[in-house]
């Protein structure tokens, strides 16, 4: 992959390609607050669609900052993403935030392209993990 051999280390940028396989959607978070908002699922739903909005804005940040500033960025993405059970998200984020003072704009540019492509994936899984709490109403 284009972004390992820029990083120049062994360590793999692809969540899906790690030796420990994450979750995309971490079923244990999800239905912990589920029961924690009684079932609500709008409320469920109004949760995700702030992690999801804060996550574009977080990329959109992390576009115009320095490299040194988007460590900061990368934790915040990681941090938010740990909460509610997006774990391949934080791991990447949590490699980039490590590698962020030495990527290029280059490299920071394709990282930011697979945290989107991770972000897209993690919204495919929780659109299903919507979809079954309803059908169980």
């Amino acid at each position: 992959m284009e972004l390992e051999r820029r990083l120049g280390h062994g360590g793999h940028m692809n969540p899906q390609a790690d030796e420990s396989p994450q979750h995309v959607l971490d079923r244990h978070v999800f239905d912990e607050l589920v029961a924690t908002l009684g079932n609500d699922t709008e409320r469920v739903r109004s949760v995700y669609r702030k992690f999801v909005e804060s996550a574009i804005a977080r990329l959109a940040e992390v576009r115009h900052q320095s490299v040194t500033d988007s460590a900061a960025t990368f934790h915040a993405l990681k941090g938010s993403a740990s909460m509610v059970g997006a774990n391949r998200l934080a791991v990447l984020a949590t490699k980039l935030q490590d590698a962020a003072p030495g990527l290029d704009n280059e490299t920071r540019a394709l990282a930011i392209g697979e945290i989107e492509e991770e972000l897209a994936t993690f919204r495919i899984e929780l659109r299903a993990a919507l979809e079954s709490i309803s059908a169980r109403r």
